[in-house]
């Protein structure tokens, strides 16, 4: 990556995925909300929980990834 702006894009990517796949479910299935592109909202009980918690893990693991992927790159 050549910028930082780059890696600052990667992460707000990362974080929208991860509100979108993993915080989403948790409030929709309470309500009743369907939204279209969140996928773990369409898997029976056990398995959503689980599908959602391990992709709000993952971005998490990831942006903590890549600022530190940026730091070490342009330490400013």
């Amino acid at each position: 990556m050549k910028s930082a702006k780059s890696y600052d894009e990667l992460s707000a990517f990362v974080f929208g995925a991860g509100v979108y796949e993993g915080v989403v479910p948790f409030l929709a299935k309470p309500f009743g909300w369907r939204p279209l592109l969140s996928l773990p909202v369409r898997l029976p009980s056990p398995a959503w929980w689980l599908v959602s918690a391990a992709a709000l893990v993952a971005a998490v693991v990831l942006l903590c990834v890549i600022d530190t992927c940026k730091k070490r790159r342009f330490p400013e």
